[in-house]
């Protein structure tokens, strides 16, 4: 959930931020910055230095490329909440040269509120003032263990309240007046941008914070947190029912079947399942086949297409009703349904989110086995997790009531391969909206969806689908010139199967080929109702 998250597709790095013309500053000093008023917090200290030409390097999955000749003014106040235990910390860089009049707040990835300098670095190169915060926690994407429980083994209720969605405003607060003392001057446009957990956190100030930024840009976002983490559970449970742990080769010989049956539904063979309302692929019909699997042919059996079937199907109560959606079909399986080897035998490896969810939140029990969970015993975790967590960190509260009166605008796009936030989800919370603030056409004036065929979790580098190559610069035309987007360019990583570039059209819209033309280019889709 997050600890894929490429930075260089989020949209960052786009050719409108340079276009802007650049502020002077107004304070030549970086250390006359005084410390902001946050309503609620107690400023503990705010320390600030200027730093020249120095460099950020990569650090994948987060950072795919070093960022060099940085100079910013690097401010970083540390504050604490009123009546709470936290320590919390936020650091803006504010470019020495050539900023653009812009301020951006940058989200998180995991169970990290904030990636700090791997997210400020290519926003800064960009010309914008830029903010993260670690929210108070330990900075580790992938383990909430050193913050979740106090000493008394009770649930750390301050920091997952930092976490789930208070951070986002003390950033807002402290990372724009900040940037209006330097500089002398306000930022022009404020926008918010992250995906995953960054992405969960956009909606919250959509939701929340109506006021705080001008654009939001949200991929991927990982809200319906207390259902979806659960579910993501449960290709572990079908696994363990079954006494059956297939190795991911195996699980993806059965997906690329699927993909083999439906690619061409759409009219384009691509290896890209497009329409998926239209494929019905039966996971049994691949049983007998063969796949390579460590140089050796391995056959399909029934008990891995019934693990197929069971995952795509979704998690179920003992009774058949359903919970939430399952991985959608052509999305890999080895980050939910993974395995791993333990005294020479296969065993379940649960996903790093759901588990520590259970284990540290659910269970409130760092040594809880969450391997060993059963469907009956899902069912009660899935409700607990939204009896006890909804209010502090779903993130899925439909009514933006508040953000169309602001003028704000929220671009939100999702992957329809994600393996790990599934695109279901964001799509009902977008119907959500619509049944809340008077339909699609109502709602299209401040938020727009748009979903990408067969692109992975925040477009990873191996996705076969084609990764929107500009959201932001989409954001901001829309912001600052009115121009909201109806579709957003897209094109497949350098490291995908096959390249090709496409349309990706506004929910519902689907990018349809017109039946001439390269099917490579975008030039030969339009954006339809339907295929």
């Amino acid at each position: 959930m997050g600890f894929m998250l490429f930075l260089l597709t989020l949209g960052i790095l786009f050719n409108s931020a340079r276009a802007h013309v650049a502020f002077e500053r107004g304070i030549k000093s970086c250390t006359n910055i005084k410390p902001s008023h946050v309503p609620g917090a107690e400023i503990i200290s705010i320390e600030s230095e200027e730093k020249h030409n120095f460099t950020v390097f990569a650090s994948s999955p987060f950072l795919l490329q070093d960022i060099s000749n940085l100079s910013v003014c690097e401010v970083n106040v540390t504050l604490t909440r009123t009546n709470a235990v936290d320590k919390v910390l936020l650091q803006i860089w504010l470019p020495l040269n050539n900023w653009n009049g812009r301020f951006m707040a940058v989200g998180g990835s995991g169970w990290a509120a904030g990636l700090g300098d791997l997210s400020l670095a290519p926003v800064v190169a960009q010309g914008f003032a830029a903010a993260s915060t670690n929210a108070g926690l330990s900075g580790d994407p992938v383990n909430p263990g050193l913050w979740a429980l106090k000493d008394n083994g009770k649930v750390n209720w301050d920091l997952l309240t930092n976490f789930g969605s208070r951070s986002v405003h003390d950033l807002a607060i402290v990372g724009k007046a900040t940037t209006a003392k330097y500089y002398g001057v306000a930022a022009k446009y404020s926008y918010w941008n992250g995906c995953s957990t960054g992405g969960r956190q956009g909606l919250v100030a959509a939701q929340k914070y109506p006021n705080d930024f001008d654009g939001i840009l949200a991929g991927s976002p990982a809200i319906n947190w207390v259902e979806y983490v659960v579910a993501e559970h449960w290709p572990q449970v079908v696994m363990n029912e079954a006494r059956a742990f297939p190795s991911p080769c195996e699980l993806d010989g059965v997906v690329q079947s699927a993909v083999a049956a439906c690619d061409e539904l759409d009219g384009v063979k691509d290896n890209v399942v497009t329409n998926l309302a239209q494929c019905k692929f039966d996971p049994f019909k691949a049983v007998g086949s063969k796949v390579q699997c460590d140089g050796k042919d391995v056959t399909i059996t029934q008990s891995v297409a019934s693990i197929v079937s069971k995952i795509w199907d979704g998690p179920k109560t003992t009774t058949g009703a359903h919970l939430w959606y399952g991985l959608p079909v052509g999305a890999l399986m080895d980050y939910l349904a993974n395995s791993t080897f333990v005294n020479g035998t296969r065993v379940g490896n649960p996903f790093f989110v759901s588990d520590t969810w259970i284990r540290y939140f659910l269970e409130a029990n760092p040594n809880f086995d969450s391997s060993s969970v059963n469907s009956a015993e899902l069912s009660v975790l899935f409700s607990e997790s939204s009896r006890r967590y909804a209010e502090a960190i779903d993130s899925a509260c439909p009514d933006l009531s508040g953000l169309r009166k602001s003028d704000g605008k929220l671009l939100v796009w999702h992957g329809e391969a994600d393996p790990i936030i599934f695109p279901q989800g964001t799509i009902k919370y977008r119907q959500n909206v619509e049944r809340a603030l008077g339909g699609a056409a109502k709602v299209d004036n401040f938020f727009r969806l748009f979903l990408a065929p067969g692109v992975d979790h925040c477009g990873q580098g191996l996705t076969p689908g084609a990764i929107p190559s500009d959201p932001l610069g989409a954001l901001v035309s829309w912001v600052e010139k009115g121009i909201a987007p109806d579709m957003l360019t897209a094109e497949t990583s350098p490291n995908a199967p096959a390249h090709f570039t496409r349309k990706i059209c506004r929910y519902p819209l689907v990018s349809k080929y017109r039946g001439y033309g390269d099917p490579t280019s975008l030039a030969s889709y339009n954006c339809v109702e339907g295929y």
